[in-house]
């Protein structure tokens, strides 16, 4: 399989599910950077990540995934963008329930073959019970959050 040859743009995914506090985080902030209007980037909502996903990955110059983190995996200071790097699962992932941000990109590689640099941006989930509103903690970070976006957007991850 191929994917038709366009300008690559950046894509940002954020995920998460919306109706539980801060698991909407990363969907909350794709709706955010969605309004900046930016030309060069792409802004995908999922409620979860589908293999459905994986030519637009395939197409993007970079990616971005932003999902909510338990505390440890997010790091000390609520928050932690780095580097995704390549899973160390086999193809099993790829199809199963549950396809994580490096299996996603593992296929978009088996499909398409092309797996662009990603990032994730992991934020501490300070609470997951039934709201759509994120937990006054987590709103507290996302000027923060945000700006860690604008500087990903500029090039400066």
């Amino acid at each position: 399989m191929s994917t038709p040859e366009a300008p690559r743009r950046d894509l940002l995914i954020g995920w998460g599910n919306a109706l539980r506090e801060d698991d909407g985080v990363g969907r909350a902030i794709a709706a955010e950077v969605e309004g900046w209007g930016l030309a060069n980037l792409c802004v995908i909502e999922r409620t979860q990540l589908t293999p459905e996903l994986a030519p637009e990955l395939a197409a993007a110059r970079r990616v971005l995934f932003v999902d909510a983190a338990a505390e440890a995996a997010a790091g000390s200071d609520g928050w932690r963008l780095e580097p995704l790097l390549p899973p160390a699962s086999g193809p099993a992932e790829l199809f199963s329930h549950h396809t994580s941000a490096g299996g996603l990109l593992q296929l978009a590689n088996t499909l398409y073959g092309r797996r662009p640099p990603a990032w994730q941006l992991l934020v501490t989930a300070h609470g997951m019970g039934l709201s759509t509103e994120l937990t006054p903690a987590t709103k507290a970070l996302l000027p923060e959050l945000l700006a860690a976006v604008r500087r990903w957007c500029s090039g400066d991850a």
